[in-house]
C-alpha cells in the first residue's frame, strides 16, 4: 500500500514538473529568459526559507565561500540559464526527452570524479543512452539544429551541480546551499536583463503563471521527496519517466509538437537505457547488502 502511495506521488510530481515547464515556456514569450530566470530563481529560494527555519539549520554565510559550494552554485546558475533558454527556443518535447539522459550523465560524473564503480553493464546502458541523444541531434546531417545543443549544455550543469551536490561537507546545510543557489542564480539574471532588452511590464496572467509555476516545482520537489520516504526507491524511481507522457502530451495538445520518428527511436533508447542503469544499481546494491548480512 506505501509503494502504491508512493507512486502516485511521485506521478504527480512529474505531471507538476511538466506544467511548470510549460508556463515557464509561456513566461519567456512574454517577458523574456532573463527575467523569467530572476523571478522563477527568487520565488524558489523564498519557497526554503520555512524549510529552513523547520529544520534548525544554521545558515552560515561563509559556507558560500566552500569550493564545492562555488562549484554547486555555478552548476545551478548555468543549469538554470539553459533549461529557461531551451525551454524559450527548443520544442518542449525534444528537450523533455533529450534531459532523460541526465541520470545517465550522472552515473558518468559519478565514476569519473567520484570514484564510484561502474560495471561494464552499465558502461554499455549510458553508451547505448548516449546513442540515443545522438540520434536525436542528427550532428552533421541537414536536420541538425545548434539550438540543441543548450539542452546538453543544461546537462552537463545539471549533473556538475548534482556532483557537487555529493562532495559538499555534511556539516553545510544542504537547504541553505540550495535556497542560495537559487539566490545567486536571481541575482544574475537580474543584473543580465538589461542587456536582453530592459525589465518588462507584466500583466495579470503573466504574474499568475510565474507564481503558479513556482508553486508547482514546489509541489513537485515536496511530492518526491514524500514518494522516496514513504516507498521503496525501486519501485518508486522508475516512474520519474511518466514526465514524459505529461510533458509529451502537453506539447501536442497547446503546442501542437509531434516528434519525429528519429526522435522516438533516440526516446526508447535513452529511457530503456536508463531504465536498465537503474535496474543493474538496485540489484548491486541489494547483493551488497546480502552479503554484508551474511558475514
Amino acid at each position: 500500500m506505501a509503494n502504491t502511495r508512493a507512486i502516485l506521488f511521485m506521478t504527480a510530481a512529474m505531471a507538476s514538473f511538466a506544467v511548470a515547464d510549460a508556463l515557464i515556456k509561456f513566461v519567456t514569450v512574454e517577458i523574456g529568459v532573463a527575467q523569467t530566470i530572476a523571478l522563477v530563481s527568487f520565488l524558489g529560494s523564498l519557497n526554503f526559507v520555512p524549510l529552513i527555519l523547520r529544520s534548525g539549520e544554521h545558515a552560515r554565510w561563509r559556507d558560500v565561500l566552500h569550493p564545492t559550494v562555488i562549484l554547486r552554485t555555478s552548476g545551478e546558475v548555468v543549469a538554470a540559464s539553459a533549461i529557461v533558454t531551451s525551454l524559450a527556443l527548443v520544442p518542449l518535447s525534444t528537450l523533455t526527452v533529450l534531459f532523460q539522459a541526465q541520470p545517465l550523465a550522472l552515473t558518468l560524473a559519478a565514476a569519473v570524479f567520484l570514484r564510484e564503480s561502474v560495471g561494464w553493464r552499465r558502461w554499455s546502458a549510458v553508451a547505448i543512452g548516449f546513442l540515443g541523444v545522438l540520434i536525436i541531434l542528427q550532428p552533421g546531417s541537414a536536420a541538425f539544429d545548434a539550438v540543441l545543443l543548450i539542452p546538453l549544455l543544461g546537462i552537463l550543469a545539471t549533473t556538475t551541480r548534482d556532483v557537487a551536490t555529493r562532495l559538499i561537507p555534511k556539516e553545510i546545510s544542504t537547504l541553505f546551499v540550495s535556497a542560495w543557489a537559487l539566490l545567486a542564480t536571481s541575482a544574475l539574471a537580474a543584473l543580465a536583463v538589461p542587456f536582453f532588452g530592459g525589465w518588462q511590464s507584466m500583466d495579470g496572467r503573466t504574474i499568475v503563471m510565474i507564481l503558479a509555476s513556482s508553486v508547482a516545482v514546489t509541489l513537485s520537489t515536496g511530492l518526491i521527496t514524500a514518494a522516496l520516504r514513504m516507498g521503496e526507491v525501486s519501485a518508486v524511481a522508475p516512474f520519474r519517466y511518466t514526465r514524459l507522457i505529461f510533458a509529451l502530451t502537453i506539447a501536442y495538445v497547446i503546442f501542437d509538437e509531434r516528434l519525429v520518428p528519429t526522435a522516438w527511436i533516440g526516446m526508447a533508447l535513452i529511457v530503456g537505457s536508463g531504465l536498465y542503469a537503474f535496474w543493474r544499481e538496485q540489484k548491486l546494491a541489494a547483493e551488497a547488502k546480502r552479503v554484508s548480512g551474511t558475514i
